[in-house]
């Protein structure tokens, strides 16, 4: 494109035409445009249109209308947006907005009295539905007359409590006053139907309130937080001036601090020391109560010199337990009627964690405070409750207790059995309370085991003096056959007390053992094994008839008591017996001895395999003999 050629021509080719066709619509003032011949004309004959040649201009000529020329350029110039236009199409279609059109959706619910304009209307929905509303206040209105009439009824029945207490204790202590209103309630008028059913299952599930017992912890609800001890500050000096400052004091302690301290060989101060005692059972945080422990264990000469009985109870004290008495032997321990749920949500973490660190300074107790901490156990034992709760943690602290006791067969072993059994003794005195802590003590030790016999020993025979030795040396089957002839063990009638009669087949079980008092009796004779049999069937024949006196009646209770007396029938029999017993046929008065024909089938059965092995022989034998003439 030449410089001085006219602008237009910057817009292609395409833009000649239009240019020309622009300057026929709107021709401009300094260049008039020809007429056209009209096309009407007769003269006039369709030609192809022709097409325009460009005119060549001078590079010397002025672009009239540029800024060089004193004309204004906005006269000779059109529009550049004119050259932009786009090409003219069909006018797009116009809908007449007089015709019905869909209304558009209001934003608020539309009342009874307006009306649709057409059936294509989308109905607005409303936010929240009317009909749930009403239902919801409603309901609302329902649950609250219904608390009304609870609160009414409530009120009501506490003003008739005592009457209707009056009427449902007479009616649980009359056995067939109770058994008539189950059979009124049901409807039942077969005989043992569903009332009587009803009746000894009320009698199974039911707590007996006139059998009583020790219990360990007070009753009532303990503190949400118990009575803590304060921190001796006075003390906290030197190096231990890391546990002065009471907000650092519990991380100092659970990041091993005063531990570190101790294993250089730093003693820990005693009123420190009887701090952590008496927080390590109060104390919530786990953290802390492990370290405490860890802590106590760093220090023996601290648990021999202060860990006595007396700082034990108190331990104990906080979380409900008795108060030490400073006069034990010989006075008896209270009882209570027996509870369903003695301890409701009660937390056992302060009992459990003081188990766990009794069984850990076991050893390095003094043997006086060693027999006092087997005595706590004891009591704690005789509360079933608790004992059973935490039975791992107190069989585990009891193993570690008697562990540490003087050696067994010593002067001091003896003492300290006689101490103790003469504790549970005097403490209670029915077998039933005094079954208890002995059932709950293991078996895992020769130690445990003769602690055991003495005190199941002396709670049967009501005599001290059969702990000061093994119970092997000092008794006798006369002894055990007299006992079993005392009238305790021969009242099988309707007032028996099935529960004492458990009891005593128990201390008898244990008391009895693996029966070396009778093998010691037999150790001279030449056939002492079987005198032993026959002592031992003697035992099993008269618990039999302890058994058979005893009716069940379809009573759960008296169906346990039989079965205890089975066991301990069984266990002699096929347990303590040296040799299998006797068959016996179902028609047989008394037991038959061998039979003849047993040697000669012995004999037999000896011979044959005799031979047998006497044929294996030769064919080795001979094959070897063959293989050896092979090889020659």
């Amino acid at each position: 494109m030449s410089r001085n050629s006219d602008i237009r021509g910057f817009f292609g080719k395409p833009t000649t035409h239009t240019t020309s066709q622009s300057k026929l619509a709107a021709p401009s003032q300094s260049q008039p445009v020809p007429d056209l011949p009209p096309s009407s004309s007769p003269l006039s004959s369709p030609k192809t249109p022709t097409k325009p040649t460009p005119i060549r201009r001078d590079r010397t000529d002025v672009i009239k209308g540029s800024d060089e020329d004193d004309i204004d350029s906005d006269d000779s110039l059109e529009s550049i947006s004119a050259f932009f236009k786009p090409k003219r199409g069909p006018a797009p279609y116009q809908r007449d907005p007089n015709l019905t059109s869909t209304p558009k959706a209001k934003r608020i619910a539309s009342t009874s009295t307006s009306l649709l304009k057409s059936p294509l209307t989308i109905q607005p929905k409303h936010k929240f539905d009317l009909k749930f509303l009403v239902n919801q206040a409603r309901q609302s209105d329902r649950a609250d007359e219904s608390a009304r009439r609870a609160d009414e009824l409530i009120n009501q029945s506490e003003d008739e409590d005592d009457d209707d207490g009056q009427i449902l204790t007479e009616i649980q202590s009359d056995p067939a006053l109770l058994q008539k209103t189950a059979e009124d309630l049901l409807g039942d008028d077969e005989k043992d139907a569903k009332g009587g059913k009803l009746m000894r299952a009320m009698n199974r599930t039911r707590v007996d309130g006139s059998r009583r017992q020790c219990y360990f912890f007070n009753l009532e609800q303990p503190l949400f937080k118990p009575i803590r001890s304060p921190f001796p500050e006075k003390k906290a000096k030197g190096c231990w001036r890391c546990l002065a400052n009471s907000r650092t004091r519990d991380q100092a302690i659970i990041h091993g601090l005063p531990h570190t301290i101790v294993s250089k060989g730093r003693s820990l101060p005693d009123e420190l020391f009887l701090w952590i005692l008496d927080e390590i059972c109060v104390e919530r945080n786990a953290q802390l109560r492990i370290q405490y422990g860890n802590l106590v264990v760093l220090c023996p000469d601290s648990i021999t010199r202060l860990v006595t009985d007396v700082r034990l109870y108190s331990m104990l004290e906080k979380l409900g337990g008795p108060k030490y008495s400073q006069v034990q032997d010989g006075i008896k321990l209270r009882t209570f009627p027996k509870l369903e749920d003695p301890y409701p949500q009660r937390d056992w973490t302060g009992l459990v964690t003081f188990l766990e660190l009794l069984e850990r300074i076991a050893p390095n107790l003094s043997p006086e405070n060693v027999i006092g901490a087997i005595k706590l156990l004891l009591r704690i034992g005789l509360d079933a409750s608790v004992s059973t709760i935490v039975r791992a943690e107190h069989a585990a602290a009891m193993d570690a207790l008697v562990t540490a006791l003087p050696k067994l067969g010593s002067r001091g072993w003896d003492q300290a059995c006689e101490t103790i059994s003469s504790y549970l003794y005097e403490s209670v005195d029915e077998p039933v309370h005094q079954v208890i802590p002995i059932s709950h003590m293991p078996r895992s030790t020769a130690k445990l085991v003769d602690l055991s016999r003495r005190m199941s020993a002396v709670a049967l025979f009501r005599d001290v003096k059969l702990a000061q030795r093994p119970v092997d040396e000092t008794l006798t089957l006369h002894d055990i056959v007299n006992r079993l002839g005392s009238l305790d063990f021969h009242s099988g009638g309707v007032g028996t007390d099935l529960e004492a009669l458990r009891a005593l087949v128990a201390l008898l079980d244990t008391a009895i053992g693996g029966a070396g008092f009778l093998m010691r009796e037999h150790s001279g004779a030449k056939d002492a094994d079987r005198k032993f049999d026959a002592d031992i069937d003697d035992l099993a024949f008269r618990l039999k008839m302890v058994h058979d006196k005893i009716h069940d009646n379809n009573d759960s209770s008296r169906k346990e008591t039989k079965s205890c007396i089975d066991l301990l029938a069984k266990r002699l029999t096929y347990v303590v017996r040296k040799r299998p017993p006797p068959k016996t046929g179902d028609f047989d008065t008394e037991p038959s001895g061998e039979d003849a024909n047993v040697p000669k089938q012995r004999a037999f059965m000896k011979k044959w395999a005799q031979k047998k092995a006497e044929r294996r022989d030769a064919a080795l034998a001979n094959g070897s003999r063959d293989i050896d003439g092979g090889i020659e």
